[in-house]
């Protein structure tokens, strides 16, 4: 039969370490510290362009959504 092993946070904690979770976050840190950011100009107009597009594909789903249900009540009564 087999023991189990006691749960020890800081045995824990250590392996992490060791496998490179530590090493990990601070690589990601790094690519994100080097990446190019857009500027407020340019979130606030590319945010318009998304719900201006949203938008439009909303209304044209919808409408499309409802002439074919007008369409299938006249087909099928």
């Amino acid at each position: 039969m087999t023991q189990l092993k006691a749960f020890n946070p800081v045995a824990r904690w250590r392996r992490l370490r060791e496998r490179g979770l530590f090493l990990f976050g601070r690589e990601a840190y790094a690519e994100l510290r080097k990446a190019h950011w857009p500027t407020r100009e340019q979130t606030i107009r590319l945010t318009a362009v998304v719900l201006a597009i949203s938008a439009t594909m909303a209304v044209l789903l919808g409408l499309a959504d409802f002439g074919f249900g007008k369409l299938f009540e006249l087909v099928a009564p």
